[in-house]
């Protein structure tokens, strides 16, 4: 069973913010659907009919602003001829929660004027790009009788629809591109029209295009300027590009696993043919690629590791029906919270407890730990994409990179430029939980209670700083207590709020939906997740849902941790 399948075993339906849209080359536009929501419906755009009532044709005007083709053609039916070529549809797409219609004053028979009012929760660029935001949206639609028909006469020059709209029309799609060290493959999310006649072609246009504007300096673009490509997918799909003579070897090696993970991820089956200037991209592969061939670049590989879980200063490891109390350094210490990295068993812990100051130590568990940053408050350390390099918050300001050398084990400080903070609202903010992704390339962050995700940018002189902060937690607000990162890419969130103590929210803000909250008791202090079981640490004990189970309705306490209120730790 897949993950897409059994997460949804594990949610209730709660406030989903479904959104997307925007254009892409070809006419093609973004998508607005998530894992949790219904398969899109694949409806036609609706028309004018004969004597339509005025406020039924313009809500049948939104739901036909859902079909970018031709340039919104399905939505301009529904206005005046005059109106037609006046409406600039390549406007910003807006997505709105609901909307509501109400009319302004008295209308005739000639003319009426509607109020429509809504939640903006969020807007969709070129590429389709989700922008997440939660403002309200007011303005007026003015309709006309045109020779017994009504049509709009006057509208604002913005493309406005609703997210039911969108779980009809639009889909989610993850594409990739390498880290700067091309060793791993960062997803890129980006919303697809489903009336599209090849989402092959849709997503290898997104590629050329290049990596979103918040993920540039974070990725490579191994795709030069006028590159082009052409793909035919009626049978095994098969890309051709032009314009790649000046690509290494193993830059187009790369490029290839960039195309094959996406295409796959977008259940577009291979084998796959990949051609530059028509022969194969790379020389030592003349059949078709399988995605085996390029399984070193999955990006859906996670390390699985039992569960540990830090108890009263200890760190504990699941061994069949109990829990054993880990040897080594880690005994010697008062253990507050801890990483593993996902390679080497490396861990990163903080030590102290009471008034002490709080203390970095690193190492594996039977070496000699190194000792690093000090400061009054220290979040749970995180890891990158390998057991070398680590993050961690010191009194709730202070990002710091540690940088790990495996031959002699000395670590190294520095602070990461986190000035573009200064973007959230208010004075003070203070900085409660950071957690790298499983490809090192973004952080969710827990600011003030609020949910942000942010880009570990890459400076010309090679040190880090934080991209602008998102925040995709509109729907929890400021209650958040704990976050980190599903295996899909999604974020979990634990809260203080007793009627829904854990959401999954998607990377890009466009979708949040509460995990059942049965049985557990706010605040929920600490979650992760392995794919097969969420874990979360509540008001009373270390909780398990298991969501490959048809049965599970609620949460349990974790067997081998019972009597013990612990928090839960993965493999990062």
């Amino acid at each position: 069973m897949s993950n897409k399948t059994t997460k949804v075993l594990a949610a209730v339906a709660g406030l989903g913010l479904l959104a997307a849209c925007s254009t892409l080359p070809d006419d093609t536009s973004p998508e607005a659907i998530s894992k949790y929501a219904p398969a899109p419906s694949g409806q036609e755009a609706p028309t004018p009919t004969d004597g339509q009532p005025s406020d039924l044709l313009l809500r049948d005007f939104f739901t036909a602003s859902a079909h970018p083709l031709r340039n919104h053609q399905a939505a301009k039916k529904f206005l005046t001829g005059g109106m037609q070529g006046r409406w600039h549809s390549e406007a910003p797409t807006m997505v709105l929660d609901r909307i509501d219609i109400a009319s302004e004053g008295p209308g005739d028979d000639s003319k009426i004027t509607y109020r429509v009012r809504g939640n903006i929760v969020g807007t969709l660029g070129v590429g389709g790009v989700f922008d997440p935001q939660y403002t309200a949206f007011e303005t007026s639609y003015e309709m006309q009788n045109v020779d017994g028909q009504w049509r709009i006469s006057n509208l604002p020059n913005v493309v406005v629809l609703d997210r039911q709209d969108f779980v009809g029309a639009y889909r989610a799609h993850n594409i990739y591109f390498p880290d700067l060290d091309g060793r791993a493959l960062v997803p890129d999310r980006r919303w697809i029209y489903t009336g599209q006649q090849s989402t092959a072609a849709s997503l290898v246009s997104l590629l050329v295009a290049g990596p979103q504007e918040r993920l540039k300096k974070a990725v490579r673009n191994l795709i030069p300027d006028g590159t082009t490509a052409q793909v035919a997918d009626d049978g095994d799909p098969t890309v051709n590009f032009t314009g790649l003579q000046g690509l290494s070897p193993d830059a187009r090696r790369l490029l290839a696993a960039q195309v094959v993970w996406t295409l796959a991820g977008s259940e577009v089956r291979g084998p796959y043919e990949l051609t530059a200037d028509g022969t194969p991209i790379t020389d030592d592969m003349h059949g078709k690629w399988l995605v085996q061939d390029l399984s070193q670049y999955d990006p859906n590989v996670q390390v699985q590791v039992p569960l540990r879980a830090v108890s009263g200063g200890d760190i504990y490891q699941q061994d069949g029906a109990r829990a054993k109390k880990l040897d080594g350094w880690l005994t010697q210490r008062y253990v507050e919270s801890v990483a593993l990295s996902p390679r080497d068993e490396m861990y990163a812990a903080v030590t102290g407890r009471g008034d002490e100051r709080r203390q970095l130590m690193i190492g594996a568990k039977e070496d000699q730990p190194v000792s690093s940053v000090r400061a009054d408050s220290l979040t749970r350390p995180t890891w990158g994409l390998d057991a070398t390099t680590a993050y961690v918050v010191a009194d709730g300001e202070r990002i710091m990179e540690v940088t790990r050398n495996p031959e002699t084990g000395i670590a190294g400080e520095q602070e990461v430029d986190a000035s573009t903070l200064a973007m959230i609202d208010g004075d003070k903010k203070r900085i409660s939980v950071f957690r790298l992704s499983h490809d090192g390339v973004r952080a969710v962050m827990v600011v003030n209670g609020r949910v942000y995700v942010v880009v570990l940018e890459t400076t010309e002189e090679g040190t880090k700083r934080l991209g602008a902060p998102v925040e995709i937690g509109y729907a929890v607000g400021d209650t958040a207590v704990s976050a980190d990162w599903s295996d899909d890419g999604s974020v979990l969130v634990g809260t203080r709020a007793n009627d829904a103590p854990v959401w999954d929210i998607e990377v890009d803000g466009s979708y949040s939906q509460q995990i059942t909250g049965r049985n557990l008791a706010a605040p929920v202090v600490s979650v992760a997740t392995d794919g097969n079981k969420i874990y979360v640490t509540d008001a009373n004990a270390l909780m398990q849902f298991d969501v490959t189970s048809e049965e599970s309705r609620f949460w349990r306490e974790v067997p081998t941790m019972q009597g013990k209120r612990a928090t839960p730790v993965l493999a990062d």
